[in-house]
């Protein structure tokens, strides 16, 4: 290790001088190639003066940037590159200033000549493969440290899985030529094991049948380390615990017996909110719950809100365990009244289904019976082309009105890996659903539509690429006024193309008044890039259009692109975006006025997506 230090005269060179601090002004970094940037840069304690004059200044310190350059070299080695050699120089500028420079000379690494299994007989061939394809050290690559302890995690985790509670996996790396070493991973995977007796601790006032009845093995079935986790996510989405636990307890049984821990969270629970949002303008929200409602882990709340934008409110009982673990009904009943730009809607009625959750799969079936009542502005029936076209639509003529009764049944999948961590987000959200009303069904509607949502989420620390797309259609069986006006596609505000309005996005009227669609395509782009402590930005590029008739779409799209700021609170995560039009809708009107700004702005709670 190098560290050449030019002393510099503000050190002092009396000890018993005080020691002015010294800035550091500038920190570069060279040589670096085989590790980014980024990931050496996360490990230094030494960091550079913002240029931001009133964020906390940068200083030197001679022994943490020696440890810093030791730190670097240890993570070189750990990447496969042990000959790895990290110097520091430091200059001096002006009084009480100096700049870093770092000089990364990493050497040749050590890579591996050949990649082995032994020990894995017991499982499958197909799985023995899957395990090769899978593993993260591969011939002729570096040997990284956390590739080898991935790569005998999947395999433990294999045989794990197979019924071998007790299998160990172990690495020998044997050194064949300069540079070259073979990697041999050795499992020793013990006898096939069963689950033995289950115990439970932490609960107070659920009864340990409840929390049994939500495990996902018994006492006699071959052991799997999926299922421990399986059951905690069972016991979790009860929502009647703060934490759950399930450890394997060794007593040298032959079986495997296990100690599931809980710890109760208050089972009745007072929630209110209120803030401002740039669509729904001043908002507040209040609900009550009560968890475990007469034993058995239902749940019964209610719920109501006011804004400008939206009010009413809604009362639901939830049953777990219907049957079953994984599987859930849901009664709800509520009324909502909606204030939107083109049209206000009231909604009264009530909702029931059932969900199936199976790791990270739900399955849902929903029966919708409820009362809608669409009234639209008089500007929007303002000419007659307007008035024809809105009376097709199934809106009468002289009240602006569209009633009946909306009978439906809703089938819809969903798989989630998404997760958070440290500001960062990996994996992929998608769902799909489809709604049919009317026909066999009870009504004033009758309908056909199918909606569908993607989201990928790749995050390397400390920033996260994300993007989604939409697609949705909606076919009336007969007449188009069998499809109610709420239910018509309309894009923009600040989840959608966030370059217009909420709502401004769609076919339009005679008048220039948006009057929705039946086909919808959206895509949107997101960089979320932290800036300093709570605060981060992000780029965006948002994309779609809304098309009058079913199963159709083009590239014929509006598009938008902006900046946005995030800041994470303890009340949330709040967003504040300001978007550009790359192109125009000609003639749209807003309450009477023509929109010809090109920019948004739009502040909400949350990501976009």
């Amino acid at each position: 290790m190098i560290l050449a230090v030019l002393l510099l005269a503000s050190f002092g060179a009396e000890a018993q001088e005080p020691r002015a601090r010294v800035e550091v002004v500038e920190l570069e970094i060279e040589g670096a190639r085989a590790v980014d940037e980024s990931d050496l840069r996360a490990l230094l304690a030494t960091r550079e003066s913002p240029w931001l004059p009133w964020r906390d200044r940068a200083y030197f310190d001679p022994a943490v940037f020696d440890q810093d350059l030791k730190r670097m070299e240890t993570l070189y080695a750990e990447r496969g590159y042990p000959q790895a050699r990290v110097n520091g120089i430091v200059s001096s500028r002006r009084d009480n200033e100096v700049a870093l420079r770092i000089v990364v000379e990493e050497g040749e690494p050590v890579r591996a000549a050949e990649v082995s299994f032994a020990g894995f007989d017991v499982l499958p061939a197909e799985q023995v493969d899957a395990i090769r394809a899978g593993a993260a050290v591969r011939p002729g690559e570096p040997v990284a440290r956390a590739g080898v302890q991935e790569t005998a995690r999947m395999a433990v985790a294999a045989l794990w899985n197979a019924g071998y509670a007790r299998a160990r996996v172990d690495v020998l790396e044997t050194t064949i030529a300069p540079g070259r070493v073979r990697v041999e991973f050795r499992a020793e995977p013990g006898l096939q094991t069963v689950f033995g007796p289950i115990d439970i601790a932490g609960n107070v006032t659920v009864a340990d049948p409840l929390i049994r009845r939500q495990l996902a093995y018994l006492p006699g079935q071959l052991f799997q380390a999926a299922a421990l986790e399986e059951s905690r996510r069972r016991l979790e989405r009860l929502g009647l615990f703060e934490s759950v636990d399930i450890a394997v307890v060794e007593r040298g049984r032959p079986d495997v017996e296990t100690l599931v821990t809980v710890k109760e969270r208050d089972h009745t629970q007072f929630t209110y909110s209120f803030g401002y949002g740039s669509e729904e303008g001043a908002y507040g929200e209040a609900g009550w719950r009560h968890l475990n409602f007469l034993g058995g882990a239902r749940t019964v709340s209610a719920r109501g809100r006011w804004s400008w934008l939206d009010r009413g409110g809604e009362a639901a009982f939830i049953q777990p365990y219907l049957f079953g673990a994984g599987l859930t009904l849901t009664l709800r009943g509520y009324a909502w009244q909606l204030d939107e730009t083109v049209f206000e809607a009231l909604s009264r009625g009530g909702r029931a289904g059932v969900s199936y959750e199976r790791g990270r799969n739900t399955f849902t079936a929903t029966y919708v019976h409820e009362r809608d009542r669409v009234e639209l502005p008089s500007g929007a029936l303002g000419d007659a082309a307007s008035r024809v076209l809105l009376t097709s639509l199934g809106v009468d003529e002289a009240s602006g009105r569209q009633e009946g009764l909306l009978s439906a049944l809703e089938f819809g999948a969903a798989r989630d890996t998404s997760r958070e961590s440290g500001g960062v987000t990996r994996g992929y959200f998608a769902a799909a659903r489809v709604e049919q009303a009317g026909g066999w069904l009870p009504g004033s509607f009758n309908y056909i539509s199918l909606l569908g949502d993607a989201r990928y989420y790749h995050g390397v620390a400390p920033v996260t690429l994300a993007g989604r797309i939409q697609y949705g259609s909606i076919a009336a069986m007969r007449a188009r006024s069998d499809v109610p006006f709420s239910k018509r596609y309309f894009l923009g505000g600040a989840g959608t193309l966030r370059g217009w309005g909420r709502q401004e996005v769609s076919p339009l009227s005679a008048a220039g008044v948006p009057i929705g669609g039946l086909s919808l395509l959206a895509a949107s782009g997101e960089l979320r890039v932290p800036v300093i402590g709570p605060l981060g930005a992000v780029l965006f590029v948002d994309a779609g259009n809304v098309w009058e008739d079913a199963w159709t779409a083009s590239t014929n799209l509006h598009a938008n692109g902006g900046v946005g700021a995030r800041y994470r609170s303890r009340f949330g995560l709040l967003r504040l975006d300001f978007a550009y039009q790359f192109n125009t809708i000609e003639g749209l009107r807003i309450d009477g006025e023509p929109r010809s700004r090109r920019w948004r702005m739009h502040a909400s709670i949350g990501h976009a997506f």
